[in-house]
């Protein structure tokens, strides 16, 4: 297991990282009554050659990749013909110059004011480390328990501006938008048994009968029995009274996502949380009651990512005033056609949303109603240290307000002599020479919060240097009763507290399957307890800014992150909440990547400086968006599209598709082209929700899906993705596993042809004389055949409302693209003189979604004619003139019967 500590948990950002271990024959390690100074002194001094050689091996490629980086500059600059050299401008990213603060007297860290309220003991495995298990971090430790050197802020001087050419950040407003369901059903979900937890408003029976009824096998369940191949959590429709209510209801869903990990992350399944937070996922902050519960989406969106054949969703399905019946109906019709979507708000009046994170660039006017200047009082959690400091250094030098430091690290005096120790191999071993008996453990633990002290009051020194009164007050944030004691003090001294930045937390990053309940409450309560007490604290204060820092996990979630994720997603639906209550408020959540100085490529860490501005930029931003992204990379906003698509099935019956009994070729019912088009579409929509347009490319016929048992348990087909943001495909396969139908996917938009002209011929009165089109009722899509000629054919043709076709989740309506498929069978049999079938479509372009109202135009246009079959292009054009959908190289190749 790995822990890791951070003053908010969206980035790993330690202030010193340990040397790396030598691999050289360690000598035996002494036992604690007999460690002395010598045996620390091997190992620094094994750790400190390791050290050196890491930290040449850096310098050398650093070294090298800016040699390299300039000769590219300046090859590039000479094919430009643009200035090379010393005097050459540079590209770089602007970050908001900070304003000029007042040049005040040097200030010496010890002079950092800190008031006197009654702090809770600590726990000994916050503050203490008095065992092995201990010293190898086994447990959670506190943010101030953390490693740390005596910290130099990296702060760009008043009026600089910094320059990153590597990195630029950008930000994203989390959104929901109207979404169609795509009409398939979740992978697994016939797989069965599929367990359904209780929610006590009787939800869980209807349920779990609707699905039985749909042939997926379902019970209702108190416990999730460790047979069960899939899961859907009904907790989250509960009724919640107080935070502590949906506390509960989040530790249920992280018991049952435990209770089959091990399942799901092996052979797959079925994992499903239900919740209610307004049907949008608390973002309009409507029911503010609820936001406690918001984590639970996060844990399914963790999930998905530890679990990579698992089907995983979330759904947020407003209750409203319907009864269980309605709201059992919402949730089961999502199973079955909302295909892969990982996340979906079902509103009560019927509206189907998905989240969204699209670019929106910070306000160039700031929010002239918010006021932040000398007279604030800001009041900040995890702002001591890391990089919530640094955040707030930055708003000092812009703002100069007076900054009120929370945290539980005490500021005590270190002993004499130790000011040449700066990291903790150096503190631990000056220690160790002057202590009688000592366990390494007990040793290690004086040494950081000696660091750590160093640390609070280098920041203290530095919001000072930069303009603002700075005080810190030691106490436990989640105790409400210490922090309103401490709180009360600051108001004495300074007046009510006007803003909230809450940056404080923990990690204990460890897979789903493996994490502790200990685990899982320590970081929920210092993240979701520390907010709740922050606001019962400050519930009679003239709040005008509410800043939460949440984490990136919250919205896309992260390995070994789950409750970490599902701490920032209360933190965000609260976020929400409080900007409904307090609309002259400004209230942000914000989501943020890595910091420079944790795990991670460079390139995907932000900066220190850019991201302290970004936090400032936020604070004067008037934008209505209140859950914000802000992450390093130009390509954050496609981070959902390099997830790999999840797969879907479509069960087919004739309860489910009766008019398919109606495509009969040579006697055999067979499933048409026209459905899958329909299907892959849908599929499209739920892996790239953002799309603005969908194009399928190369569709391939490897071989026809006949149906034989349509009235005798019917058929299930599923439809698998794969691919990266630049080539998505999908294939169609049977129960065999084999794949019958390929294409590749395109979510970029596209113009429609504009020339759907053809010559006139002669018309035809009757089709469907069981010669050529031997189709069935539901399949007689043509109304009128105006005229057939070598250079193609026009007709009128209907779709799925007039041919009684049930269901709403209809893409492209395939009746009448079937319809289109027909007429261009009638002109190739006119040129071929022998009948034919549809094996391929080289593009088809999707305009508008959806059924069609009454008729529409069928446009064939002719291409090329051969032996063995022709290819034409073909149209479906509504009665405004605009092309629906468009298909392109149609293959129609000779029938062998």
């Amino acid at each position: 297991m790995t822990v890791q500590i951070t003053d908010t948990n969206h980035g790993h950002f330690p202030a010193a990282e340990p040397a790396p271990e030598p691999t050289v024959q360690a000598p035996s390690a002494p036992s604690p009554s007999t460690v002395d100074g010598s045996w620390f002194a091997m190992i620094d001094n094994a750790q400190r050659h390791a050290a050196e050689a890491h930290a040449a091996c850096q310098r050398m490629l650093i070294d090298s990749h800016l040699a390299f980086l300039r000769m590219t500059e300046t090859s590039f600059a000479a094919m430009l013909g643009m200035p090379t050299g010393a005097g050459a401008a540079a590209p770089h990213v602007p970050v908001p110059q900070a304003a000029p603060a007042p040049d005040p007297a040097p200030v010496e860290p010890q002079a950092a004011t800190a008031l006197d309220v009654p702090v809770p003991e600590a726990e000994p495995e916050h503050d203490e480390l008095h065992s092995a298990a201990q010293e190898q971090e086994d447990e959670p430790l506190p943010l101030d328990a953390v490693a740390t050197t005596p910290v130099e802020l990296e702060v760009p001087a008043p009026g600089e501006v910094v320059e990153d050419e590597r990195v630029e950040l950008t930000r994203l407003a989390v959104r929901t938008v109207p979404t169609p369901a795509p009409g398939l059903a979740m992978a697994a979900l016939g797989t069965g048994p599929i367990a359904v937890t209780e929610d006590g408003a009787g939800v869980a029976g209807k349920v779990a009968e609707k699905l039985t009824a749909n042939g997926v096998t379902a019970t209702v369940v108190t416990e999730v029995p460790a047979t069960a191949r899939g899961v859907v959590f009904l907790g989250g429709l509960a009724e919640v009274g107080s935070p502590e209510d949906g506390a509960q209801v989040r530790r249920d869903a992280f018991h049952v996502a435990r209770s089959v990990a091990e399942r799901l992350t092996t052979d797959g399944g079925v994992f499903v949380t239900v919740q209610d937070t307004g049907g949008d996922f608390g973002l309009s902050g409507a029911e503010p009651e609820r936001a406690w519960l918001g984590g639970i989406a996060a844990l399914a969106r963790t999930a998905a990512k530890e679990w990579p054949d698992a089907s995983v969703k979330a759904i947020d399905c407003e209750r409203g005033g319907r009864d269980a019946e309605e709201v059992a109906d919402a949730i089961v019709a999502e199973l079955l056609t909302g295909g892969p979507a990982a996340e979906v708000g079902l509103r009560a009046d019927g509206t189907r949303n998905t989240t969204r994170a699209v670019p929106v660039a910070v306000s160039e006017e700031p929010d002239r109603s918010v006021h932040i200047g000398p007279d604030s009082v800001i009041v900040a959690t995890g702002g001591a240290r890391g990089i919530t400091a640094a955040a707030l250094a930055d708003l000092a030098r812009t703002h100069q307000p007076r900054i009120v430091l929370l945290g539980r690290t005490e500021l005590v005096a270190e002993p004499e002599g130790l000011s040449s120790a700066t990291d903790e191999a150096a503190l631990t071993q000056a220690l160790a020479e002057r202590a009688e008996v000592a366990a390494p453990a007990a040793l290690t633990a004086h040494a950081r919060r000696i660091l750590a002290t160093r640390e609070v009051r280098a920041t203290l020194a530095e919001l000072k240097r930069a303009g603002s009164p700075a005080m810190y007050v030691p106490v436990d944030v989640r105790h409400t009763e210490s922090l309103a004691s401490a709180l009360a003090g600051v108001r004495a001294e300074w007046g009510p507290v006007t803003g909230i930045v809450h940056g404080a937390g923990v990690l204990a990053e460890e897979l789903i399957a493996n994490k502790t309940d200990e685990e899982f409450d320590e970081v929920l309560d210092t993240k979701v307890g520390g907010l709740r007490a922050l606001l019962t604290a400050t519930r009679a204060d003239p709040l005008e800014v509410i800043c939460l820092f949440s984490s990136v996990a919250s919205v896309f979630g992260d390995v070994g992150r789950g409750d970490d994720a599902m701490a920032n997603e209360v933190l965000n639906h609260v976020a929400s909440a409080e900007r409904a209550r307090r609309p002259h408020c400004l209230v942000r959540s914000i989501a943020w990547g890595p910091w420079s100085g944790g795990a991670g490529p460079r390139d995907e860490a932000i900066p220190t400086e850019l991201g302290a501005a970004a936090f400032t930029a936020e604070l004067r931003d008037p934008g209505a968006d209140t859950r914000i992204v802000v992450a390093a990379g130009s390509d954050l906003e496609s981070m959902a599209a390099r997830e790999r698509p999840r797969s879907a099935e479509v069960r087919v019956s004739s309860r489910t598709h009766p008019y398919l009994v109606d495509h009969d070729v040579a006697g055999v019912a067979v499933l048409p082209v026209a459905m899958v088009l329909d299907w892959f579409v849908g599929a499209a929509a739920a892996w790239r929700p953002a799309a603005k347009g969908v194009v399928l490319r190369d569709l391939r016929v490897f071989n026809k899906i006949v149906l034989p048992r349509l009235g005798n348990g019917g058929h299930r087909l599923a439809v698998h993705g794969s691919g990266a943001p630049g080539g998505l495909s999908a294939e169609l396969r049977c129960e065999d596993g084999l794949p019958r139908f390929r294409a590749e996917l395109d979510t970029e938009p596209s113009e429609p042809r504009s020339d759907w002209t053809v010559p006139a011929g002669p018309a035809r009165s009757e089709v469907y004389d069981g010669g050529l089109l031997c189709h069935g009722p539901g399949f007689q899509a043509i109304q009128t055949l105006h005229g057939v000629s070598p250079e193609g054919a026009e007709a009128t043709v209907t779709g799925v409302g007039e041919l009684g076709w049930q269901g709403e989740t209809w893409q492209l309506d395939p009746a009448a693209v079937d319809g289109g498929l027909q007429v261009a069978a009638v002109w190739a049999e006119s040129v071929l003189g022998h009948a034919s079938l549809p094996m391929g479509v080289a593009e088809c372009r999707v305009h508008r979604r959806g059924r069609i109202e009454d008729t529409a135009r069928c446009v064939v246009k002719a291409g090329k004619v051969n032996d063995t079959g022709a290819r034409c292009d073909l149209a479906l054009i509504d009665p405004d003139g605009s092309p629906r959908v468009e298909l392109f190289g149609v293959e129609l190749v000779r029938r062998p019967d």
